[in-house]
C-alpha cells in the first residue's frame, strides 16, 4: 500500500468518526432538551394542581358556611329531595355565594368567597352572559355534589370509574375507594385533560392525591 492510498484512508477515517461525533451529539442534545421540557411539563402540571386544590377548598368552605347560615344549600328549593344534587360551579349557586339575592337564597346578601379573577376564562372567576363561573385551571367549572337528601353522605363518584389507566387501575385494587363518602359537600375539578371520567388526573376535595 502507498503512503498516499494510506494517508486517504486515514483522512475518509477521520471524517467519518467527526461525522459520528456530530450525529451523537445531536441525539444527545435532542434527549437532553426532551427531558428539560418533560421536567418542566410535570413541575408546572403539579404547581397548578396544588393552586386549583386551594380553589376547591375556598369554594367547599363557601357551600359549607351558607349551609350553616341557611340550612340549606344556594340552589332552589324544589320539597324535599330524595337525591343528591349535581351541578358545576356557575350559574344561579355561584351568583348567590357571591352575594346575590336570587329566588330570596341569600336574603343577608353575604358575600362568601373573593374567588380570584380569572385570565381567560382559566382559573378564576369570569362572567358568561349575565352569569358568572368559576372555573379551574384547565379552563373548566369545577364539579359539585351536595347532600341534598340530608342522610349525612353521598355516592363516591369515582366508586366503579373508568379503570382504562393502568397505573389508575392498579391503584384502586389497592387502595379501592369507598363506594359512599360521609360529606356534605364535594367539590372536584376533572384535571388537565378535562374529562371527569379519567380519575387518574382529577383534583378531588376529599382525597389528598
Amino acid at each position: 500500500m502507498s503512503d498516499q492510498v494510506r494517508s486517504d484512508r486515514m483522512a475518509g477515517y477521520a471524517r467519518l468518526g467527526k461525522g459520528m461525533l456530530i450525529a451523537a451529539a445531536v441525539v444527545l442534545g435532542m434527549f437532553v432538551l426532551l427531558i428539560i421540557h418533560y421536567s418542566s411539563y410535570i413541575t408546572d402540571s403539579g404547581s397548578h394542581t396544588v393552586s386549583v386544590r386551594g380553589d376547591i377548598r375556598a369554594l367547599k368552605t363557601a357551600l359549607h358556611s351558607y349551609e350553616v347560615d341557611y340550612h340549606h344549600f344556594p340552589i332552589p328549593q324544589n320539597g324535599k329531595p330524595t337525591e343528591d344534587f349535581q351541578t358545576r360551579s356557575r350559574g344561579v349557586l355561584l351568583q348567590v355565594l357571591l352575594g346575590e339575592n336570587i329566588s330570596m337564597l341569600n336574603p343577608q346578601e353575604v358575600r362568601y368567597d373573593e374567588f380570584r379573577k380569572a385570565k381567560g376564562h382559566r382559573h378564576g372567576l369570569w362572567q358568561d352572559g349575565t352569569e358568572w363561573v368559576l372555573s379551574d385551571y384547565w379552563c373548566e367549572p369545577f364539579h359539585i355534589i351536595l347532600d341534598t337528601n340530608k342522610d349525612d353522605q353521598i355516592a363516591n363518584p369515582e366508586f366503579g370509574a373508568d379503570q382504562s389507566n393502568s397505573e389508575h387501575a392498579a391503584k384502586s385494587k389497592s387502595h379501592p375507594p369507598p363506594e359512599m363518602l360521609p360529606l356534605h359537600v364535594l367539590v372536584y375539578s376533572s384535571g388537565p385533560d378535562r374529562d371527569p371520567k379519567t380519575w387518574r388526573d382529577n383534583v378531588c376535595s376529599w382525597r389528598a392525591h
